[in-house]
Parts: C-alpha cells; sequence; structure tokens
C-alpha cells in the first residue's frame, strides 16, 4: 500500500509539472520575413531580443534573381549569429506564384533546388536554432498539389519529408554543426474552414505530430477578430496535441484591412478625434492613413486614432500572449520595421505596415534622431520580453 500510494503521489507531482511546463511562457524575438537585408542591429539592440526569424525567397536564387555571393540577405543572416542571436530560418517556395507544381522526387529540379539548399545552408547553417520546412504552403503551393494523389499522399508533404531528410542528412555530413529543431508549416489562416478541409493542412499537421525528427508545428495567426485565435489552435491540437508551437508572423492584418474604408467619424469618439483636430467630417481611415504617409499627420495623433474606433483591440499583444501561454508556444516573432509601405493608401492597400515596434517610414526620425516607436505595440512588447525573460 506505502509503495501504490508513492507511485501515485509521484504521478500527480510528475502530471503537475508536465502540466505546467505545456501552459507556461514562450519566448519572444523579432521576424524579417524574407527580406533578412533589412535586419537593423542597432534597433534590434534597443529591445534586447535573442532569437531572428527570416524565411529568404529560395526560388530567386535558383532562377539567378539573388546571387548568393553578393547578396546582403544572406550576409545579415551569417553576422547575427556570429553576434550570438539565436536564429529562426526557413525558406520561402514561391510555387504557387510561379505557377510550379511540386518537383518529383528524385528529378532533376528537385536535385537543382535541394543544392541551392545546400547552398544556402553552406553559408548560414552554423548559426541555425530552428530551420522551418516551409513558409505559408497552403498558399504557396498550386491548389493539386495540396490534394491526394492516386496513392492517397499529398505532394506538399512528399516534398517536406524529402526536404526534411536532405536537410537532416546536411548537417550529418557537417558534424562540427548542431543540428537545429525542425518545424513544419508554417501555415496561416487555420482558422479558416477551407483551410482546414484541405489534405495539405491536415496531413502536414499529422506529419508534425508523427515524425520524431520534427520538434513541432509553425503557425501564422493574422486575424480580424481574437476568436479567430482560439480556433486555429483548436484546430491544430486536435490534430498535433501535444507537440510545442512556433507563432513566426501574427497581427491583426485581416482587421484593419476590414476597416480601412469606415468612416473615422463613425462613432462618438471617433467625432470627438475628428473635432479634436479639426478633420474633414467623412475622412476614412485609409485616407487619414495616406496623410499620415505623406507627412501631413503628427506622430501624436498615431495612437489617438485607433484608440477612438470602436472596433480597434487595444493591448492587443497581451491578447495573444494569453493564448500562447495557454497553448505551449515556445517563441513567436513580431517585426521591427515598417514594411509592405505606400504613401498612397487605398482600401485595398495591405496593412502591414501597422504591425512594427517602429514608425520608420511613416513617421521618419524624432527630435533625438532615432525613429519612432509604433505605441500601439512597443511598450506591450517590452513589458512581454521582459516578462519571458523570467
Amino acid at each position: 500500500m506505502l509503495i501504490n500510494e508513492t507511485m501515485k503521489y509521484l504521478t500527480c507531482i510528475l502530471i503537475s509539472v508536465c502540466c505546467t511546463a505545456t501552459t507556461f511562457a514562450q519566448q519572444l524575438g523579432l521576424n524579417f520575413n524574407h527580406n533578412p537585408e533589412n535586419i537593423n542591429f542597432k534597433y534590434i539592440a534597443k529591445t534586447q531580443v535573442q532569437w531572428l526569424r527570416t524565411t529568404p525567397r529560395i526560388l530567386d536564387y535558383v532562377d539567378g534573381k539573388l546571387n548568393l555571393e553578393t547578396d546582403t540577405a544572406i550576409q545579415k543572416v551569417t553576422e547575427a549569429g556570429k553576434k550570438g542571436y539565436k536564429i529562426v530560418f526557413g525558406l520561402r517556395w514561391d510555387f504557387a506564384q510561379r505557377k510550379l507544381a511540386m518537383p518529383e522526387p528524385g528529378s532533376e529540379r528537385e536535385k537543382t533546388y535541394f543544392a541551392a539548399v545546400d547552398n544556402i545552408l553552406n553559408r548560414v547553417g552554423p548559426y541555425v536554432n530552428i530551420f522551418t520546412l516551409g513558409n505559408e504552403p497552403n498558399l504557396e503551393t498550386i491548389e493539386s498539389d495540396l490534394q491526394y494523389n492516386q496513392e492517397h499522399q499529398v505532394p506538399l508533404v512528399i516534398f517536406t519529408r524529402r526536404l526534411m531528410h536532405h536537410v537532416i542528412s546536411f548537417y550529418k555530413n557537417h558534424p562540427g554543426w548542431k543540428q537545429p529543431q525542425l518545424y513544419a508549416g508554417s501555415l496561416p489562416a487555420l482558422f479558416e474552414k477551407k483551410q482546414q478541409q484541405k489534405p495539405g493542412v491536415s496531413e502536414l499537421i499529422k506529419f508534425a505530430q508523427n515524425n520524431k525528427e520534427i520538434t513541432g508545428l509553425a503557425i501564422h495567426l493574422h486575424i480580424a477578430d481574437t476568436l479567430q485565435i482560439a480556433e486555429a489552435f483548436r484546430y491544430v491540437r486536435t490534430l498535433m496535441p501535444d507537440k510545442p508551437i512556433i507563432v513566426p508572423e501574427f497581427s491583426l492584418f485581416r482587421l484593419y484591412n476590414k476597416h480601412f474604408n469606415d468612416v473615422i467619424a463613425a462613432s462618438a469618439k471617433g467625432q470627438a478625434f475628428i473635432k479634436k483636430y479639426n478633420l474633414p467630417q467623412n475622412l476614412k481611415v485609409y485616407e487619414w492613413l495616406s496623410l499620415v504617409n505623406t507627412g501631413k499627420i503628427p506622430y501624436q495623433q498615431w495612437e489617438e486614432m485607433f484608440l477612438s474606433q470602436s472596433w480597434y483591440i487595444p493591448h492587443y499583444l497581451n491578447t495573444y500572449y494569453r493564448y500562447f501561454k495557454q497553448n505551449n508556444v515556445v517563441l513567436a516573432t513580431y517585426p521591427l520595421l515598417q514594411q509592405g509601405y505606400v504613401k498612397r493608401v487605398t482600401p485595398a492597400s495591405d496593412s502591414w505596415f501597422l504591425n512594427p515596434l517602429f514608425l520608420q517610414k511613416s513617421f521618419g526620425l524624432n527630435s533625438n534622431g532615432e525613429f519612432y516607436t509604433n505605441p500601439l505595440v512597443y511598450t506591450d512588447y517590452i513589458n512581454l520580453l521582459q516578462k519571458t525573460k523570467q
């Protein structure tokens, strides 16, 4: 009886520890997407992060649009690694953009692609801590390659598996380098039923779950409603219950774009904002953003305008953080500097430029000669970063 009671007690402790491990916080880093040439060490140092994430467009190197020997993007990644930053590195395979099917296993095209992988890893390989086996493949793969073939296999998963084995073999041939953790993904829009119903999506998550070589799954969370965060995690956890998740990209991108055509003065707070700054009564959000990006709006209006809108989610980084803690997200990365920027904003313009920690393109330099911070996220990000370090 004593032995049984002791075993029960130890089991309870073990369960408690495991539960704590799967619900405790993730780390935060910075995301440079497909443009590591934009890595700015001065402003990275201001945040004091440890993790940097990037996913260069590999087919641009294959096609000769970029030269690996002279490309500043890859040079920046190696420089970051030498400086001691931890690197999340992956490759964006723009098959859909080029209307290309997945290469046949063992084909000359696949050999060409994998040789390009080797050439890039020969430069950055020693510094990569996490290697992601794709970037938004459910959007960057032609539709037929997301469906089952005659053997009831998905071409996307076949290619991802072969890429995984190739990367593992590469590191085995470089015994002095530590193999990075491997993550499948990165999958966006998993809250959408049409994505959940694609075999390429569900089978890729099962691939992550069932392969011991894969540490976990990467997902993107660009949302219009915070309920979409919960739905994306619910879906993933039905197929991959326990393995870690990383979130290389997250934003209110869809929410912003949904409201670009709104009249700012549609609410009482919006009306008060318009009256305070003597702005046109029928001014729309996208029109105000055009005024911002052409130097006609002072910095102090930025936060006020968004907080005046009933649809806006204040302190949304804190909301994300709560979901990350609940779902064993071990790392999430966020943009440092503005990209996807246009001066003349339209209702159809992408809203990526609203997300980053610094607003260097919209407002330029402040009186101290520094980029303006984004008050919608900067303080919350720094506070959360300190919390993850604790």
